[in-house]
């Protein structure tokens, strides 16, 4: 980051502050003025920004692209830290979804939404365009379904879209997925809930809900976006009528609907509501000479930026909005700007291609929490996972944080603490002695949990025993998930029980209509009524390239010999001959850091029928068992599996009776060890069946543990063909059957409990 020359604040006090803001700090002190990222981090006719809720992460919206249509973003972690990195990103549909874009904001739930100023990219008569949605989600955005526009492929990564606001000009956030827009094509504000989302390149707007305020007017003025923001403390909106060259904000507590509205025939869709709202109270804030674009409010101050000449006045909005003073930067071109965590003013200087901080003398006291060190947290708080990178494995956790002195004073004690969902708060009493701009990690009481998903926000308070000269850098926010407890060996899965995942177990992907799920009607063999089916065919979007994954329990292996295996049947039929739809097994003995590949299988090769261009759903002859030598990670105390897909948007892959640890792979067993035993874990009655190989007269014997044997048979073992065994009242335990046949031995574990 460069420093740049001091410029003087021109501060014109109108009146007596009324209550001391973080942002009066602006009225007294000198200023410097920091470069963030410029043109040299790909920095590209920026127009807003803003942070994700509760982190360091600095969005910043760009109008265009470095090549193609479309806007684009460059996205700074650990902004203004000593850590801060940068990257540029693309979505491949954003020549459409972000197309010319204006503005964003933020919601609490790390989504965000963005606006485009441009009628339509179709018909010239078309009014289609509005507010899109997306996901914070690095894992995700511009990530996953990337193409150049290919019919019947998912539209890139945007999650979902509304199209009555053409040459939209602002957005703030409300809650949820609820967002105000300025639309400068009908020149009304207009309140949008999405109100759900429909994937990653999906298509389907039905669900969402529009009220246009008709009676409140706005005037766009081109290629100067007029940049909203919500106190939601108090309802306020506030909003720029660039062509009255006006600051105005609205009560969106007052207004009354007055009626449906119809869509446009040239903005046709789906909704599940449009209405007409009137009557709500507006208030003129200020007029201006030049010409207001970006606008922030923090602390009780509405902050405001001149796109013309770089003023950025400062009002206090706790009572009848009140001029304070004017930071004149003397950089022109200042679009949308941001009082960030640190409690700085940043902006996008839209012609200079960069992003600026503006720096004030730092408070006496300030401790903020910059980073969580661990456990690994996503940063959406929405109801997906996609990384399987944010595991944590065990039933407790003890948050290591890092605290920053951000005060100017040398910080000696401060309160941390944090929570677990809804859990009671955990508190830790800090003492030290950081200097300042010093940083330190501290590690946090433990806390328990259970397994499965977990919100954790953490923060800091009570710096030096005083109040916090700057709470917005105190909370750290973001999402992670466990897996506990250590299961031993052998573990079976047949998913018989209507629950999925089974317990235990977890499934990780991002696609809500095409993914894993419990099929409730065949099972392996057709000798159960569940397994599990990753869904390759439903739906008009080609999915090629989605990966989706199961994790199993953490397993116990260290009493398992070299020799044991992993087995599971499988049912898959490809949609032609061309399709390649995919299975891996994979293992990791450090909690999911790294993973090795153990089985992988696809197209022909993993069909256990021809192909149909129907959905495909098995019956009884068309699986095959599975066995895979697990020597590798044998005698490891803490092992995770994971069975993961990849959708070449064939057709459906089934998987049921996985076993780990009760089968026994012998030096003479035959090719395929090509035999199944089911159910498994059994109570003593099962039944043992061919997998499409004949193997003749066999001699089949049942021995215990130690060695006698429980019971013999022959058996004339037809291809496909099946023995069902009864071993009666047998006590409960681990039992090894036996075939020996022409062509070698052939072992399985039953596992019999009463």
């Amino acid at each position: 980051m460069e420093r740049i020359p001091t410029l003087t604040a021109a501060c014109c006090l109108c009146t007596v502050l009324s209550a001391q803001s973080i942002i009066d700090r602006y009225l007294t002190g000198p200023v410097t003025y920091t470069d963030i990222v410029t043109s040299a981090n790909t920095v590209i006719n920026p127009r807003d920004l803003d942070f994700k809720p509760n982190t360091h992460e600095l969005w910043v919206m760009q109008r265009t692209a470095q090549s193609g249509t479309g806007g684009s973003m460059v996205i700074v972690h650990d902004a203004g830290l000593a850590t801060q990195t940068s990257e540029y990103r693309k979505d491949s549909h954003s020549g459409h979804f972000m197309v010319q874009a204006s503005a964003m904001a933020f919601g609490d739930n790390g989504e965000w939404a963005a606006v485009n100023e441009v009628q339509n990219t179709a018909t010239p008569t078309s009014t289609f365009m509005g507010p899109a949605l997306w996901t914070g989600d690095l894992d995700i955005f511009a990530t996953v379904f990337q193409n150049n526009w290919v019919t019947g492929d998912p539209l890139g990564s945007h999650i979902q879209m509304l199209h009555q606001s053409p040459f939209a000009m602002g957005i703030a956030a409300d809650s949820a997925r609820v967002y105000w827009v300025m639309d400068g094509h009908f020149g009304n504000i207009v309140r949008y809930d999405f109100m759900d989302h429909h994937g990653p390149g999906y298509d389907y707007h039905g669900a969402g809900k529009i009220w246009r305020y008709t009676d409140v007017p706005v005037t766009r003025v081109p290629n100067v976006p007029s940049h909203m923001v919500l106190d939601r403390e108090h309802g306020w909106l506030y909003f720029i009528d660039g062509g009255n060259r006006q600051i105005k904000r609205m009560d969106v507590h007052s207004g009354a609907e007055t009626g449906n509205l119809s869509v446009p025939a040239t903005s046709n869709e789906p909704l599940a509501g449009y209405r007409r709202v009137e009557g709500a109270t507006v208030e003129v804030v200020d007029t201006w000479t030049g010409r207001p674009c970006g606008i922030d409010y923090a602390d009780g101050r509405l902050i405001v930026s001149d796109q013309t000449n770089g003023d950025i006045r400062i009002y206090d909005v706790t009572g009848t909005p009140t001029p304070l003073g004017t930071i004149s930067t003397g950089q022109a071109g200042i679009m949308g700007l941001k009082v960030g965590p640190d409690g700085k003013i940043w902006y996008v200087q839209n012609t200079a291609n960069k992003v600026v901080r503006i720096d004030v003398p730092a408070l006496a006291d300030d401790a903020a929490l910059t980073a969580v060190v661990s456990p690994l947290l996503s940063t959406t708080t929405g109801e997906w996972f996609y990384s399987i990178a944010d595991l944590l494995c065990g039933p407790s956790v003890a948050p290591v944080v890092t605290l920053t002195n951000r005060g100017d004073n040398a910080l000696t004690s401060a309160h941390i603490a944090y929570t677990l969902d809804d859990q009671p708060a955990i508190g830790f009493d800090w003492t030290g002695n950081l200097a300042p701009g010093a940083s330190a990690e501290v590690t946090l009481p433990t806390g328990s949990m259970t397994t499965g998903p977990h919100l954790l926000t953490a923060w800091v308070e009570e710096p030096n025993g005083t109040a916090d000269g700057n709470a917005r850098d105190n909370k750290l926010e973001g999402s992670f998930r466990s897996t506990d407890p250590i299961e031993s060996a052998p573990y079976f899965e047949g998913f018989d029980a209507a629950q999925f995942p089974p317990p235990g177990c977890d499934v990780v992907g991002f696609n809500r209509n095409c993914g894993m799920s419990r099929h409730a009607s065949v099972g392996g063999f057709g000798e159960s009524a569940g397994c599990m089916k990753m869904d390759n065919y439903s739906g008009d979007m080609d999915i090629h390239g989605q990966l989706d994954h199961l994790l199993l329990p953490r397993l116990d292996l260290s009493s398992t010999p070299a020799t044991a295996l992993l087995e599971f049947s499988v049912a898959y039929r490809r949609y032609n001959s061309s399709s390649n739809d995919r299975l891996m097994v994979k293992v990791s003995t450090d909690c999911g850091n790294s993973w090795s590949t153990l089985y992988d299988k696809e197209g022909a090769e993993l069909a256990t029928a021809t192909p149909q261009t129907s959905a495909f759903t098995p019956n009884a002859t068309q699986w095959r068992s599975e066995s895979v030598e697990i020597s590798s990670v044998a005698g490891q105390s803490d092992v995770l599996f994971l069975f993961q897909t990849e959708s070449d948007y064939g057709n459906n892959v089934y998987v049921d009776d996985i076993s780990i640890g009760s089968g026994v792979a012998g030096i003479d067993d035959a090719a395929a060890l090509a035999f199944s035993l089911f159910p498994n874990p059994n109570n003593g009655n099962f039944t043992l069946r061919t997998d499409g190989t004949a193997m003749g007269n066999t001699q089949v014997r049942v021995l215990a543990m130690d060695g006698r044997t429980v019971q013999q048979r022959n058996w004339s073992a037809s291809a496909g063909g099946s023995l069902q065994l009864d071993l009666g009242a047998a006590a409960p335990g681990s039992y090894v059957v036996e075939l020996i046949a022409n062509d070698g031995l052939r072992h399985r574990l039953p596992i019999v409990v009463q």
